[in-house]
Protein backbone atom coordinates (compact mmCIF):
# COMPACT_ATOMS: atom_id res chain seq x y z
CA UNK A 1 0.00 0.00 0.00
CA UNK A 2 1.05 3.48 -1.00
CA UNK A 3 -0.46 7.01 0.37
CA UNK A 4 0.45 9.91 -1.58
CA UNK A 5 0.78 13.32 0.65
CA UNK A 6 0.25 17.04 -0.46
CA UNK A 7 -0.77 20.27 0.71
CA UNK A 8 -4.40 21.30 0.84
CA UNK A 9 -3.13 23.68 -1.86
CA UNK A 10 -0.87 20.86 -3.74
CA UNK A 11 2.38 22.70 -3.47
CA UNK A 12 4.12 19.86 -4.01
CA UNK A 13 2.08 19.15 -7.17
CA UNK A 14 2.41 22.42 -8.93
CA UNK A 15 6.13 22.01 -8.18
CA UNK A 16 6.46 18.85 -10.24
CA UNK A 17 6.79 16.76 -7.73
CA UNK A 18 5.01 13.46 -5.71
CA UNK A 19 5.66 12.39 -1.95
CA UNK A 20 4.55 8.58 -1.00
CA UNK A 21 5.23 6.41 1.62
CA UNK A 22 5.13 2.91 0.49
CA UNK A 23 4.41 -0.01 2.77
CA UNK A 24 6.30 -3.04 2.10
CA UNK A 25 7.96 -6.06 3.94
CA UNK A 26 7.00 -4.28 7.53
CA UNK A 27 9.24 -1.24 6.58
CA UNK A 28 8.06 1.99 4.85
CA UNK A 29 10.04 3.51 2.44
CA UNK A 30 9.37 7.46 1.30
CA UNK A 31 9.70 8.01 -2.55
CA UNK A 32 10.09 11.75 -4.11
CA UNK A 33 9.41 11.71 -7.69
CA UNK A 34 9.99 14.42 -10.01
CA UNK A 35 8.71 14.91 -13.86
CA UNK A 36 10.96 15.51 -16.47
CA UNK A 37 11.09 19.62 -16.45
CA UNK A 38 10.25 19.57 -20.73
CA UNK A 39 7.29 17.05 -20.19
CA UNK A 40 8.35 15.85 -23.93
CA UNK A 41 10.11 12.57 -22.37
CA UNK A 42 7.67 9.87 -21.50
CA UNK A 43 10.44 8.10 -19.91
CA UNK A 44 12.26 10.35 -17.94
CA UNK A 45 11.31 10.81 -14.52
CA UNK A 46 13.74 11.55 -11.29
CA UNK A 47 13.13 9.37 -7.86
CA UNK A 48 14.49 9.27 -4.50
CA UNK A 49 14.22 7.25 -1.58
CA UNK A 50 14.54 6.56 1.82
CA UNK A 51 13.25 4.31 4.86
CA UNK A 52 11.43 5.92 7.36
CA UNK A 53 9.82 5.20 10.71
CA UNK A 54 6.48 5.18 9.85
CA UNK A 55 3.64 6.02 7.23
CA UNK A 56 3.86 9.92 7.70
CA UNK A 57 6.31 11.54 5.50
CA UNK A 58 9.65 12.52 6.62
CA UNK A 59 11.43 15.82 5.83
CA UNK A 60 14.37 14.94 7.70
CA UNK A 61 15.02 11.92 5.45
CA UNK A 62 18.15 12.00 3.57
CA UNK A 63 17.54 11.77 -0.27
CA UNK A 64 13.72 12.33 -0.74
CA UNK A 65 13.41 14.55 2.35
CA UNK A 66 15.72 17.21 1.28
CA UNK A 67 13.96 17.62 -1.82
CA UNK A 68 10.79 18.56 -0.32
CA UNK A 69 10.43 22.35 -0.71
CA UNK A 70 10.73 24.60 2.73
CA UNK A 71 8.17 25.38 4.48
CA UNK A 72 5.45 23.10 3.90
CA UNK A 73 6.38 19.58 6.08
CA UNK A 74 3.75 20.54 8.48
CA UNK A 75 0.82 20.80 5.64
CA UNK A 76 1.53 17.74 4.40
CA UNK A 77 -1.80 15.47 4.15
CA UNK A 78 -2.72 11.92 2.84
CA UNK A 79 -4.51 12.57 -0.69
CA UNK A 80 -4.93 9.11 -1.55
CA UNK A 81 -4.26 5.80 -1.21
CA UNK A 82 -2.68 2.71 -4.20
CA UNK A 83 -3.50 -0.68 -2.90
CA UNK A 84 -2.35 -3.28 -5.46
CA UNK A 85 -0.66 -6.57 -6.21
CA UNK A 86 2.44 -6.42 -8.32
CA UNK A 87 4.01 -9.68 -10.42
CA UNK A 88 7.09 -7.97 -11.64
CA UNK A 89 10.04 -10.14 -13.58
CA UNK A 90 13.42 -8.88 -14.70
CA UNK A 91 13.96 -9.23 -18.60
CA UNK A 92 17.25 -9.25 -20.59
CA UNK A 93 16.08 -8.95 -24.01
CA UNK A 94 19.96 -7.81 -25.49
CA UNK A 95 22.94 -8.25 -23.65
CA UNK A 96 23.51 -5.05 -21.46
CA UNK A 97 19.91 -4.23 -21.56
CA UNK A 98 17.25 -5.00 -18.51
CA UNK A 99 14.05 -4.07 -18.06
CA UNK A 100 11.47 -4.49 -15.20
CA UNK A 101 7.85 -5.60 -16.29
CA UNK A 102 5.61 -5.35 -13.57
CA UNK A 103 1.98 -6.49 -13.89
CA UNK A 104 -0.87 -3.86 -11.46
CA UNK A 105 -4.08 -5.17 -10.41
CA UNK A 106 -5.77 -3.68 -7.88
CA UNK A 107 -7.41 0.09 -6.17
CA UNK A 108 -6.55 3.92 -6.51
CA UNK A 109 -8.60 5.17 -3.31
CA UNK A 110 -9.55 8.95 -2.46
CA UNK A 111 -8.70 9.31 1.71
CA UNK A 112 -11.66 11.68 2.40
CA UNK A 113 -14.01 10.98 0.24
CA UNK A 114 -13.45 7.21 -0.17
CA UNK A 115 -13.81 7.14 -4.17
CA UNK A 116 -11.80 4.47 -6.30
CA UNK A 117 -11.06 3.62 -9.65
CA UNK A 118 -9.25 0.14 -10.44
CA UNK A 119 -6.11 -0.07 -11.36
CA UNK A 120 -5.15 -2.79 -14.36
CA UNK A 121 -1.50 -2.08 -15.87
CA UNK A 122 1.69 -2.94 -17.08
CA UNK A 123 4.45 -1.10 -16.09
CA UNK A 124 8.21 -1.60 -18.39
CA UNK A 125 10.81 0.09 -16.64
CA UNK A 126 13.98 0.57 -17.88
CA UNK A 127 16.66 -0.08 -15.80
CA UNK A 128 19.39 -0.25 -18.15
CA UNK A 129 20.55 -0.13 -21.98
CA UNK A 130 18.87 1.13 -25.04
CA UNK A 131 15.46 2.47 -24.46
CA UNK A 132 14.21 1.56 -27.93
CA UNK A 133 14.12 -2.20 -26.18
CA UNK A 134 10.93 -0.65 -24.49
CA UNK A 135 9.21 -0.47 -27.26
CA UNK A 136 10.13 -3.49 -28.80
CA UNK A 137 8.66 -5.33 -25.58
CA UNK A 138 5.42 -3.33 -25.30
CA UNK A 139 4.97 -4.36 -29.10
CA UNK A 140 5.17 -8.10 -28.21
CA UNK A 141 2.99 -7.47 -25.55
CA UNK A 142 0.62 -6.05 -27.74
CA UNK A 143 0.62 -8.97 -30.04
CA UNK A 144 -1.20 -11.15 -26.53
CA UNK A 145 -3.70 -8.50 -25.44
CA UNK A 146 -5.25 -5.25 -26.30
CA UNK A 147 -3.11 -2.69 -24.43
CA UNK A 148 -3.42 1.04 -24.43
CA UNK A 149 -0.64 3.54 -23.54
CA UNK A 150 -1.64 5.91 -20.78
CA UNK A 151 1.03 8.86 -20.03
CA UNK A 152 -0.62 9.04 -16.89
CA UNK A 153 0.80 7.80 -13.47
CA UNK A 154 -1.35 5.98 -11.06
CA UNK A 155 -0.48 9.55 -8.94
CA UNK A 156 -2.08 11.82 -11.80
CA UNK A 157 -5.11 9.20 -11.20
CA UNK A 158 -5.38 9.91 -7.84
CA UNK A 159 -5.01 13.84 -7.77
CA UNK A 160 -8.07 13.18 -10.19
CA UNK A 161 -9.70 11.48 -7.40
CA UNK A 162 -9.22 13.35 -4.85
CA UNK A 163 -10.05 16.73 -6.62
CA UNK A 164 -13.50 14.45 -6.97
CA UNK A 165 -13.11 12.51 -9.82
CA UNK A 166 -16.27 13.87 -11.73
CA UNK A 167 -14.79 16.60 -14.05
CA UNK A 168 -14.18 15.11 -17.67
CA UNK A 169 -10.27 15.23 -18.50
CA UNK A 170 -9.47 18.59 -20.10
CA UNK A 171 -7.34 19.53 -23.31
CA UNK A 172 -4.12 20.07 -22.96
CA UNK A 173 -2.39 22.89 -24.88
CA UNK A 174 1.38 22.39 -26.22
CA UNK A 175 4.31 23.40 -24.14
CA UNK A 176 7.96 24.84 -25.27
CA UNK A 177 10.25 22.47 -26.38
CA UNK A 178 13.75 23.44 -25.02
CA UNK A 179 16.46 23.50 -27.74
CA UNK A 180 19.72 24.60 -28.28
CA UNK A 181 21.77 26.26 -31.00
CA UNK A 182 24.39 23.65 -30.93
CA UNK A 183 22.14 20.60 -30.88
CA UNK A 184 22.49 18.39 -34.13
CA UNK A 185 19.56 18.17 -36.33
CA UNK A 186 19.14 14.64 -35.10
CA UNK A 187 18.92 15.52 -31.18
CA UNK A 188 16.35 18.56 -32.03
CA UNK A 189 14.18 16.14 -33.91
CA UNK A 190 14.08 13.82 -31.35
CA UNK A 191 13.51 16.02 -28.57
CA UNK A 192 10.58 17.69 -30.82
CA UNK A 193 9.45 13.88 -31.75
CA UNK A 194 8.98 13.21 -28.30
CA UNK A 195 7.34 16.40 -27.51
CA UNK A 196 4.68 16.18 -30.08
CA UNK A 197 3.60 12.36 -29.35
CA UNK A 198 3.79 13.12 -25.72
CA UNK A 199 1.31 16.12 -26.64
CA UNK A 200 -1.01 13.56 -28.72
CA UNK A 201 -0.89 11.03 -25.84
CA UNK A 202 -1.91 13.16 -22.81
CA UNK A 203 -4.77 14.71 -24.94
CA UNK A 204 -6.34 11.19 -25.71
CA UNK A 205 -8.74 11.18 -22.32
CA UNK A 206 -9.69 14.91 -23.21
CA UNK A 207 -11.00 12.94 -26.72
CA UNK A 208 -12.12 10.12 -25.41
CA UNK A 209 -14.21 12.14 -22.93
CA UNK A 210 -15.85 14.18 -25.48
CA UNK A 211 -13.73 17.44 -25.32
CA UNK A 212 -13.56 18.76 -28.95
CA UNK A 213 -10.34 21.02 -27.31
CA UNK A 214 -8.81 17.18 -27.31
CA UNK A 215 -9.49 16.54 -30.81
CA UNK A 216 -7.90 19.98 -31.80
CA UNK A 217 -5.06 19.21 -29.58
CA UNK A 218 -4.04 16.14 -30.63
CA UNK A 219 -4.80 17.25 -33.97
CA UNK A 220 -2.19 20.31 -33.30
CA UNK A 221 0.63 17.73 -32.54
CA UNK A 222 0.35 15.41 -35.53
CA UNK A 223 0.38 19.08 -37.61
CA UNK A 224 3.47 20.32 -35.18
CA UNK A 225 5.64 16.98 -36.01
CA UNK A 226 4.52 17.06 -40.03
CA UNK A 227 5.79 20.78 -39.90
CA UNK A 228 9.27 19.69 -38.49
CA UNK A 229 9.66 16.65 -40.59
CA UNK A 230 8.57 18.18 -43.91
CA UNK A 231 11.27 21.20 -42.55
CA UNK A 232 14.68 18.56 -42.45
CA UNK A 233 13.19 16.33 -45.14
CA UNK A 234 15.93 16.64 -47.33
CA UNK A 235 18.06 15.76 -44.27
CA UNK A 236 16.14 12.02 -43.65
CA UNK A 237 15.77 9.02 -46.15
CA UNK A 238 13.06 9.09 -48.62
CA UNK A 239 11.78 5.92 -47.01
CA UNK A 240 11.67 6.62 -43.67
CA UNK A 241 9.59 10.11 -44.58
CA UNK A 242 7.22 7.75 -46.35
CA UNK A 243 7.30 5.48 -43.44
CA UNK A 244 6.47 8.53 -40.81
CA UNK A 245 3.99 10.12 -42.94
CA UNK A 246 1.95 6.82 -43.24
CA UNK A 247 1.96 6.22 -39.62
CA UNK A 248 0.57 9.92 -38.94
CA UNK A 249 -1.73 10.25 -41.66
CA UNK A 250 -4.25 7.55 -40.40
CA UNK A 251 -5.19 8.92 -37.10
CA UNK A 252 -4.73 12.91 -38.72
CA UNK A 253 -7.43 11.26 -41.20
CA UNK A 254 -9.51 10.39 -38.45
CA UNK A 255 -9.49 13.27 -36.40
CA UNK A 256 -9.47 15.78 -39.63
CA UNK A 257 -13.54 15.09 -40.04
CA UNK A 258 -14.40 15.02 -36.30
CA UNK A 259 -12.29 18.52 -36.14
CA UNK A 260 -14.36 20.31 -39.29
CA UNK A 261 -17.55 19.03 -37.77
CA UNK A 262 -16.82 20.67 -34.25
CA UNK A 263 -15.91 24.21 -35.90
CA UNK A 264 -18.96 24.18 -38.22
CA UNK A 265 -21.36 22.96 -35.36
CA UNK A 266 -19.64 25.64 -32.94
CA UNK A 267 -18.33 28.63 -34.85
CA UNK A 268 -20.19 29.12 -38.16
CA UNK A 269 -23.74 27.25 -37.39
CA UNK A 270 -24.36 29.08 -34.02
CA UNK A 271 -24.49 33.31 -35.57
CA UNK A 272 -25.74 32.66 -38.77
CA UNK A 273 -29.14 30.91 -37.11
CA UNK A 274 -28.64 34.15 -34.19
CA UNK A 275 -28.81 36.56 -37.73
CA UNK A 276 -31.61 34.55 -39.54
CA UNK A 277 -33.75 33.19 -36.81
CA UNK A 278 -37.18 32.81 -39.02
CA UNK A 279 -34.90 30.77 -41.69
CA UNK A 280 -36.24 27.04 -42.33
CA UNK A 281 -34.36 24.43 -42.09
CA UNK A 282 -32.23 25.47 -39.11
CA UNK A 283 -33.20 22.41 -37.40
CA UNK A 284 -32.63 20.02 -39.88
CA UNK A 285 -29.41 21.54 -40.28
CA UNK A 286 -28.48 21.12 -36.62
CA UNK A 287 -29.88 17.56 -36.03
CA UNK A 288 -27.83 16.32 -39.35
CA UNK A 289 -24.75 18.29 -38.23
CA UNK A 290 -25.14 16.58 -34.58
CA UNK A 291 -25.56 13.02 -36.25
CA UNK A 292 -22.12 13.42 -38.13
CA UNK A 293 -20.54 14.51 -35.68
CA UNK A 294 -21.37 11.90 -33.28
CA UNK A 295 -20.45 9.60 -35.60
CA UNK A 296 -17.15 11.28 -36.24
CA UNK A 297 -16.25 11.77 -32.61
CA UNK A 298 -17.20 7.84 -32.48
CA UNK A 299 -14.95 6.94 -35.18
CA UNK A 300 -11.96 8.52 -33.27
CA UNK A 301 -12.82 6.45 -29.74
CA UNK A 302 -12.82 3.68 -31.87
CA UNK A 303 -9.59 4.60 -33.07
CA UNK A 304 -7.55 5.24 -30.11
CA UNK A 305 -9.22 2.75 -28.71
CA UNK A 306 -7.85 0.07 -31.11
CA UNK A 307 -4.43 -2.12 -30.78
CA UNK A 308 -3.59 -0.56 -34.63
CA UNK A 309 -3.49 2.72 -33.11
CA UNK A 310 -1.81 1.76 -29.71
CA UNK A 311 1.13 -0.03 -32.05
CA UNK A 312 1.49 2.83 -34.22
CA UNK A 313 2.03 5.05 -30.88
CA UNK A 314 4.51 2.66 -30.31
CA UNK A 315 6.65 2.52 -33.36
CA UNK A 316 6.28 6.29 -33.75
CA UNK A 317 8.31 6.69 -30.08
CA UNK A 318 10.78 3.67 -30.71
CA UNK A 319 11.37 5.44 -34.65
CA UNK A 320 12.26 8.66 -32.36
CA UNK A 321 13.93 6.93 -29.38
CA UNK A 322 15.90 5.14 -31.94
CA UNK A 323 16.80 7.58 -34.37
CA UNK A 324 15.35 5.18 -36.85
CA UNK A 325 15.97 7.52 -39.60
CA UNK A 326 19.57 7.50 -39.25
CA UNK A 327 20.95 3.86 -39.91
CA UNK A 328 24.04 5.22 -40.66
CA UNK A 329 26.44 8.27 -39.63
CA UNK A 330 25.49 11.26 -41.93
CA UNK A 331 27.98 12.14 -44.64
CA UNK A 332 28.15 16.29 -43.48
CA UNK A 333 30.13 17.43 -41.04
CA UNK A 334 29.19 17.61 -37.78
CA UNK A 335 29.06 21.50 -37.31
CA UNK A 336 26.76 21.50 -40.81
CA UNK A 337 24.15 19.59 -38.98
CA UNK A 338 23.87 21.56 -35.81
CA UNK A 339 20.10 23.27 -35.44
CA UNK A 340 22.18 26.90 -35.07
CA UNK A 341 23.47 26.45 -38.31
CA UNK A 342 20.20 25.07 -40.53
CA UNK A 343 17.46 26.82 -39.00
CA UNK A 344 17.86 30.32 -40.75
CA UNK A 345 17.69 28.03 -44.27
CA UNK A 346 14.81 26.23 -42.96
CA UNK A 347 12.55 29.11 -42.10
CA UNK A 348 13.69 30.84 -45.41
CA UNK A 349 12.48 28.31 -47.09
CA UNK A 350 9.39 28.29 -45.28
CA UNK A 351 9.20 31.74 -45.62
CA UNK A 352 10.25 31.75 -49.48
CA UNK A 353 7.13 28.99 -49.67
CA UNK A 354 4.55 32.14 -48.00
CA UNK A 355 5.95 34.43 -50.56
CA UNK A 356 5.65 32.52 -53.49
CA UNK A 357 1.95 31.52 -52.46
CA UNK A 358 0.67 34.70 -52.26
CA UNK A 359 1.21 35.99 -54.98
CA UNK A 360 -1.62 37.78 -57.14
CA UNK A 361 -3.65 36.97 -53.74
CA UNK A 362 -6.37 38.88 -55.26
CA UNK A 363 -6.96 36.56 -58.46
CA UNK A 364 -6.08 33.65 -55.99
CA UNK A 365 -9.02 30.63 -56.06
CA UNK A 366 -9.79 29.11 -53.27
CA UNK A 367 -8.13 25.88 -53.63
CA UNK A 368 -4.66 28.07 -54.03
CA UNK A 369 -5.60 30.23 -50.96
CA UNK A 370 -6.11 27.07 -48.85
CA UNK A 371 -2.27 26.05 -50.53
CA UNK A 372 -1.21 29.61 -48.54
CA UNK A 373 -3.22 28.70 -45.60
CA UNK A 374 -1.04 25.61 -45.21
CA UNK A 375 2.68 27.40 -45.95
CA UNK A 376 1.56 30.11 -43.53
CA UNK A 377 0.54 27.18 -40.56
CA UNK A 378 3.76 25.31 -41.99
CA UNK A 379 5.94 28.65 -41.42
CA UNK A 380 4.59 29.38 -37.61
CA UNK A 381 4.91 25.95 -36.15
CA UNK A 382 8.51 25.67 -37.60
CA UNK A 383 8.75 29.23 -35.97
CA UNK A 384 7.06 27.80 -32.49
CA UNK A 385 9.25 24.65 -32.36
CA UNK A 386 12.56 26.55 -32.82
CA UNK A 387 10.92 29.30 -30.17
CA UNK A 388 13.76 28.57 -27.58
CA UNK A 389 16.33 29.53 -30.34
CA UNK A 390 15.65 33.17 -30.93
CA UNK A 391 15.01 35.92 -28.51
CA UNK A 392 11.10 36.54 -27.88
CA UNK A 393 11.25 39.95 -27.99
CA UNK A 394 13.01 40.27 -31.81
CA UNK A 395 10.26 37.14 -32.65
CA UNK A 396 7.25 38.60 -31.49
CA UNK A 397 6.05 41.41 -33.91
CA UNK A 398 6.71 38.49 -37.01
CA UNK A 399 4.48 35.72 -35.30
CA UNK A 400 1.58 38.27 -34.32
CA UNK A 401 1.39 39.16 -38.13
CA UNK A 402 1.75 35.66 -38.56
CA UNK A 403 -1.14 34.67 -36.31
CA UNK A 404 -3.35 37.19 -37.87
CA UNK A 405 -2.78 35.98 -41.21
CA UNK A 406 -3.68 33.00 -40.62
CA UNK A 407 -6.86 33.39 -38.73
CA UNK A 408 -8.27 34.93 -41.39
CA UNK A 409 -7.31 32.48 -43.68
CA UNK A 410 -8.53 30.02 -41.60
CA UNK A 411 -11.80 31.72 -41.06
CA UNK A 412 -11.92 31.29 -45.61
CA UNK A 413 -11.15 27.88 -45.57
CA UNK A 414 -13.70 26.84 -42.55
CA UNK A 415 -16.21 28.07 -45.90
CA UNK A 416 -15.00 26.14 -47.64
CA UNK A 417 -15.06 23.39 -45.92
CA UNK A 418 -18.67 24.02 -45.24
CA UNK A 419 -19.47 23.83 -48.33
CA UNK A 420 -18.52 20.32 -48.29
CA UNK A 421 -20.32 19.85 -45.41
CA UNK A 422 -23.67 20.83 -46.22
CA UNK A 423 -23.31 19.23 -49.26
CA UNK A 424 -22.84 15.77 -47.65
CA UNK A 425 -25.03 16.65 -44.65
CA UNK A 426 -27.95 17.30 -47.34
CA UNK A 427 -27.40 13.60 -49.17
CA UNK A 428 -27.65 11.89 -45.36
CA UNK A 429 -30.60 13.71 -44.05
CA UNK A 430 -34.68 12.60 -44.74
CA UNK A 431 -35.35 16.58 -45.54
CA UNK A 432 -33.00 17.54 -47.86
CA UNK A 433 -34.06 20.88 -48.94
CA UNK A 434 -35.13 22.92 -45.73
CA UNK A 435 -31.55 21.62 -44.54
CA UNK A 436 -30.39 23.00 -48.24
CA UNK A 437 -32.23 26.55 -47.84
CA UNK A 438 -30.77 27.08 -44.05
CA UNK A 439 -27.08 25.91 -45.34
CA UNK A 440 -27.03 28.65 -48.26
CA UNK A 441 -28.15 30.95 -45.76
CA UNK A 442 -25.18 30.44 -44.00
CA UNK A 443 -23.00 30.17 -46.65
CA UNK A 444 -23.83 33.39 -47.76
CA UNK A 445 -23.68 35.04 -44.11
CA UNK A 446 -19.75 33.89 -44.25
CA UNK A 447 -18.91 34.98 -47.92
CA UNK A 448 -20.38 38.48 -47.08
CA UNK A 449 -18.03 38.68 -43.84
CA UNK A 450 -15.05 37.37 -45.69
CA UNK A 451 -15.67 40.08 -48.59
CA UNK A 452 -15.80 42.51 -45.92
CA UNK A 453 -12.56 41.29 -44.63
CA UNK A 454 -10.92 40.98 -47.91
CA UNK A 455 -8.72 44.03 -48.01
CA UNK A 456 -8.34 43.57 -44.03
CA UNK A 457 -6.50 39.95 -44.93
CA UNK A 458 -4.89 41.39 -48.14
CA UNK A 459 -2.87 44.20 -45.72
CA UNK A 460 -2.05 42.13 -43.40
CA UNK A 461 -0.21 39.43 -45.88
CA UNK A 462 1.37 42.26 -48.00
CA UNK A 463 2.67 43.52 -44.25
CA UNK A 464 4.02 39.43 -43.53
CA UNK A 465 5.95 39.30 -46.73
CA UNK A 466 7.81 42.16 -46.45
CA UNK A 467 8.68 42.34 -42.67
CA UNK A 468 12.25 41.49 -42.02
CA UNK A 469 12.57 37.64 -40.89
CA UNK A 470 14.21 38.54 -37.17
CA UNK A 471 16.38 34.99 -37.78
CA UNK A 472 18.60 37.25 -40.26
CA UNK A 473 19.19 39.77 -37.89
Amino acid sequence: MSTYFDTPDQALRRAGSILRVREQDRRFVQTLKTEDPDRENLLARGEWEDTVFDNQPDPRARESGSRVPGGIAGELRPLFVTEFDRVAIEIEPKPGTRIEAAVDRGMIRASESGRSEPVSEVELELKDGDPAALYDLALELLETAPLRIDPRSKSERGYRLAAGGDEPSTAISAEPVVLDPQMTIDDALQRVGRACLAHLLRNEPAALGGDIEGVHQMRVAMRRLRSMLSAVKKMLPEAERRWVSDEIGVLAGALGPARNLDVFATELLPPAREEAPDQPGWKELSEATDRARADAHRHVAKLIHSPAHTASMLRLLRWFEARGWRHEPPNEPDEALTVGAVVPAVLDRRRRAVRKRSRHFRRLPAHERHRLRIAVKKLRYTIELLDSLHARRDARPFTKRLKRVQDELGHANDVRVAYRLVIELGRAAPQAEPLADAGAQLLARRERELAQNEDKLRRGLRRLTQARPFWQR
